[in-house]
């Protein structure tokens, strides 16, 4: 079969698909992108798929002949300026590849920039962070647009990487939220602490406020097949907490919103998966949702010393 007619065939199958797909609701959706408002401007993050950043695409529609097409630079971030204040723009995002149109469906976004700005907050985190939708946390609660949260995911105890890059992001980030993960437990304590150490350091000097996170524990069934496991995290959640207060660091103690008690530091079972060491659903709809906006806002309020 000659190349011409390989081409016409897959353009005909293309097309085909293209016009069998138009009618269906089975595309998956785009994953959120951070949309943050800011002064005059909109800042558009692409932080949970950076790998598809080169296929995907921006359109800013402020009216029905002033449409913007745009596109991520080599950090996933399109700033976008020149914006008008308390103006409602419809940010969309689509991918650009045949593959990527066939199979994700546009995503859109109604912002206004606004003169102070929006408080941008990004959780660097593992499976926990992934699962609760950190992201969507001001949505689920009704929180306006003046907090964005944003999510990182890093599937090591080491987030180094992550939040290099948030630090050499062009667009201002309020904090970050530094959380762990109780699968990276039991682990040298001291390489641990210096670690925490420097990524405050690193984060105030780039005047974001550090934000660091208890780990969730485990349950005692989960702990008795994964000896030292608990005990190892509740060791660095002693650290966390003191090593905080001396430094006047803010703590999102999540260890303490699903704990059995103050005095049995595991997990509670009606919060956790069968493995007993990831959480249900419950867990975050009960308590964890809750306890954000209070860290938060008092980040914002009373900023960290630096």
């Amino acid at each position: 079969m000659s190349f011409k007619i390989l081409l016409i065939t897959a353009t005909i199958t293309i097309i085909a698909a293209i016009l069998g797909w138009k009618g269906s609701a089975m595309r998956k959706k785009i994953p959120s992108q951070e949309v943050v408002p800011l002064n005059q401007a909109i800042a558009v993050i692409n932080g949970e798929s950076r790998d598809l950043a080169d296929r995907l695409r921006i359109k800013i529609l402020s009216g029905a002949n002033n449409t913007r097409k745009l596109a991520y630079d080599t950090k996933g971030v399109c700033l976008i300026e020149g914006l008008s204040n308390q103006k409602q723009y419809t940010i969309e995002t689509r991918r650009s590849d045949i593959k990527g149109m066939l199979l994700y469906e546009p995503l859109r976004m109604n912002v206004k920039p606004r003169e102070n700005g929006s408080k941008y907050f990004v959780l660097v985190g593992a499976s926990i962070g992934k699962a609760w939708e950190f992201h969507k946390i001001p949505n689920r609660l009704g929180w306006g647009n003046n907090i964005i949260l944003g999510y990182r995911a890093k599937y090591d105890f080491d987030k180094s990487t992550e939040i290099n890059s948030l630090v050499a992001m062009p667009t201002y980030i309020a904090g970050v939220i530094i959380k762990e993960c109780a699968a990276y437990f039991p682990r040298d304590m001291g390489q641990s602490q210096k670690l925490i150490r420097e990524w405050v350091s690193l984060l105030r000097f780039n005047h974001i406020i550090p934000i660091l996170a208890t780990v969730v524990p485990v349950t005692k069934e989960h702990d008795a097949k994964h000896l030292g496991r608990l005990i190892s995290i509740l060791a660095f959640n002693d650290f966390v907490r003191e090593y905080a207060f001396q430094e006047g660091i803010l703590v999102l103690d999540l260890e303490k919103a699903v704990r059995m008690s103050d005095t049995d530091r595991r997990l509670r079972n009606e919060y956790a998966q069968p493995d007993g060491l990831h959480l249900l659903k419950k867990a975050y709809d009960d308590t964890l949702d809750g306890i954000v906006l209070p860290v938060i806002n008092s980040a914002i309020n009373n900023p960290p010393k630096e």
